[in-house]
């Protein structure tokens, strides 16, 4: 969940203004386009994409949202109810989470419960009251309607990166009927994914979520991105790639350049440990920092992604 600060949200320049002026190079969701659900869309494609399909159903985006009566063995309640919980088990309607670092909880009227589970820690942690209508399930749900408090699909499915696909299930010609995430222009491709892993608040100030966004549209239209966010915020990646991540963004580098969501668990990287910056980056390095013994013996990551963030100093400061 992500909690806003007005005073912190700057429409500035920079990345910004380079951001606005990148051309839109893919096609969006086409006229008339409802969700279907993802049932619909694993229907067809277990057996066009069965990789994919099971790497979704084992990632946390498959469980960002579910009734507790779902539970079974992917779909855990992580926290220990018999540390002095700050609240009844029995309260818990819903689970916020898959619990990889983090897990809360929703009441039946849909209000988030005042504790967290904090998974690496194994103890409970504060966490407001918030009402999840406006502060949570625009990302933990996927088709959701603010003014409803509805949603078409628990979790985050695949239309909420590919847009509404009852077009495209309908259609004997698929092609320009669902959003293809991978022929979007590098800044309207970091949006998709900057729409929840982010944090700031819906233009007209309602929502801690781009209201009304679908994949493939321009986030500064329905979003304000705070150029900083706070430094226990979970999910301010595209923050941090944004307004911090060096070059990367100019040169097309985004999300989906490392990272694969339908690979599993996180960090769904696409290659692993320092291959993964050397696709890129070998033969570029230079100074005894950049030796074949130092590079076999520390990850990349530890210096030019301090504390985890994706703002890839130059020196390891932020």
């Amino acid at each position: 969940m992500k909690r806003v600060r007005p005073w912190a949200v700057i429409v500035g320049t920079g990345v910004l203004a380079c951001l606005a002026l990148t051309r839109y190079a893919g096609a969006g969701v086409p006229q008339g386009a409802k969700y279907a659900g993802s049932k619909l869309c694993i229907a067809c494609h277990k057996a066009t994409h069965a990789q994919m399909v099971t790497g979704w159903q084992q990632s946390s985006h498959s469980r960002a949202l579910w009734p507790v009566e779902a539970a079974d063995d992917t779909h855990k309640i992580v926290a220990d109810f018999s540390q002095s919980p700050p609240f009844a088990r029995d309260q818990v309607a819903y689970v916020l989470g898959a619990g990889w670092k983090q897990q809360a909880y929703l009441d039946k009227d849909l209000k988030v419960l005042p504790g967290r589970w904090l998974v690496k820690e194994k103890r409970w942690g504060p966490h407001p009251a918030t009402d999840a209508r406006s502060d949570c399930l625009g990302c933990h749900t996927t088709g959701y309607d603010p003014e409803k408090a509805q949603w078409k699909e628990v979790a985050v499915g695949c239309e909420m990166c590919h847009g509404p696909g009852s077009v495209h299930a309908g259609s004997k010609d698929k092609k320009g009927t669902i959003v293809r995430v991978e022929d979007l222009d590098p800044a309207h491709r970091a949006m998709v994914c900057g729409r929840c892993h982010s944090y700031g608040h819906s233009s007209d100030g309602r929502y801690t979520f781009a209201a009304g966004f679908l994949p493939g549209d321009d986030l500064d239209k329905s979003f304000q991105v705070a150029a900083e966010a706070p430094a226990d915020s979970i999910n301010a990646q595209y923050n941090e790639l944004r307004f911090g991540g060096g070059k990367h963004l100019d040169s097309g580098v985004v999300c989906t350049s490392c990272h694969d969501p339908h690979l599993g668990q996180p960090p769904s990287l696409n290659q692993q440990g320092n291959a993964l910056c050397l696709q890129c980056h070998a033969g570029k390095l230079t100074g005894p920092q950049h030796s074949e013994e130092i590079l076999k013996s520390a990850q990349c990551t530890g210096c030019h992604m301090p504390n985890g963030r994706h703002v890839f100093t130059m020196g390891g400061k932020s």
